[in-house]
């Protein structure tokens, strides 16, 4: 397998994490963890199944998650995929993101264009290198930006949740904003494509994660991701991703 990992150039750096072109030289199999943002992933050549099914087109857009998400390649199959920032989908269309919640859609339906998705698929698989096809998306996103703009409170409210305490609640993010709950629930299950509690839930397993994968040990992990112990870490963690974090990191290292 093959992993080339861009960052976007500045005009999209609010908008994009990162774009990531996968090549699968024989058929494999991935897990990943929730994200904090929307992906959309463009299938440039053979087969990807999700949860074993097909994917429904070669460009799709896949909302947030509570569980991980299992993937299967086949031995030719490259696959270029942007991860948005947790507003960056918001930016590119009009559509409510929370009804992409732990489901996934046509990425032209989304955009209102499968004509233009087609002609953005055809120019990826015939661009010469993976830097032209980075640029091409990039000037395709950046077109897309001129007519939204995301939500101010919403915006807010995430600056507040990245750098709040571990152990900040909904509660107090509510009372920063100065919206009642429901109004700001409903705007950022529009914007964000989950309501508050929900992305501050994934918020803490990334960060949980993060921590594991540099060598922190379950509990140092866990309590400095804000959990109240180890144990509801694992059980977090084990409902997520339908076995142990001991057992899932160990498997990431094979």
């Amino acid at each position: 397998m093959k992993v080339h990992s861009s960052k976007p150039s500045p005009s999209l750096q609010a908008v994009v994490r990162r774009f990531l072109i996968v090549e699968s030289s024989e058929a494999r199999d991935d897990w990943h963890l929730p994200e904090l943002g929307l992906t959309a992933a463009f299938r440039l050549s053979g087969e990807c199944l999700l949860a074993g099914r097909r994917l429904s087109s070669r460009a799709i857009l896949s909302g947030l998650t509570d569980h991980v998400r299992q993937h299967h390649h086949s031995h030719d199959n490259t696959m270029l995929i942007v991860h948005f920032t947790p507003l960056g989908a918001s930016a590119i269309t009009r559509e409510a993101l929370d009804a992409l919640w732990n489901n996934n859609t046509d990425l032209g339906d989304v955009l209102g264009g499968s004509s233009q998705i087609s002609e953005i698929l055809e120019r990826l698989v015939c661009a010469a290198n993976h830097a032209q096809r980075i640029q091409i998306l990039e000037r395709f996103l950046t077109a897309r930006l001129a007519a939204h703009e995301p939500d101010p409170l919403v915006q807010a409210a995430i600056d507040w949740i990245e750098h709040a305490s571990p152990a900040a609640r909904v509660s107090d993010l509510v009372r920063h904003i100065g919206l009642s709950q429901s109004a700001l629930d409903r705007r950022f299950r529009r914007q964000v494509g989950a309501a508050p509690k929900r992305f501050l839930s994934l918020l803490r397993l990334n960060r949980a994660a993060q921590l594991i994968r540099s060598g922190k040990s379950l509990t140092t992990a866990a309590h400095t991701a804000g959990y109240y112990d180890q144990a509801h870490f694992n059980h977090e963690f084990s409902r997520a991703t339908g076995v142990a974090p001991t057992d899932y990191f160990s498997r990431e290292k094979c």
